[in-house]
């Protein structure tokens, strides 16, 4: 590093440098370079997630299909135990009106299946979406 600092350095001052690097001792040795780190796994997923929209989407969908079925499951729960929470029905009646048909058909099926077993839950309930 310091020769190629030195080869910046204008002339005059070069002879000044040549008379020290004879004066260092040669035991003086370098320092390694550093090995390059590996991208940690976090780093990996945000680069293939910006690299690949489409997974991203996907993921995405299947969090919103989880909490879908999340709700349900709780509801069910709920139902058995007595009467559902009302904060509950409106979290799943906000659910299904923020849910978007995927372009994917399998996950769209899918989606849709979901979709309609909340719908019939909460028909159940008297509750119109």
């Amino acid at each position: 590093m310091a020769r190629n600092l030195l080869g910046v350095l204008p002339k005059s001052v070069s002879g000044l440098t040549a008379a020290t690097e004879e004066s260092r001792p040669a035991t003086v040795q370098p320092l390694p370079a550093p090995a390059a780190t590996p991208a940690t796994t976090v780093q990996m997923l945000v680069a293939i997630a910006v690299a690949n929209p489409v997974v991203e989407r996907r993921r995405k969908l299947a969090r919103k299909a989880e909490r879908g079925i999340d709700m349900l499951d709780r509801l069910h729960k709920e139902l058995i135990a007595g009467a559902p929470n009302p904060a509950r029905l409106r979290d799943i009646v906000e659910w299904t009106q923020t849910i978007a048909p995927p372009e994917d058909p399998a996950l769209a099926q899918l989606m849709g299946e979901i979709e309609l077993r909340v719908r019939v839950e909460l028909a159940k309930l008297d509750i119109e979406v």
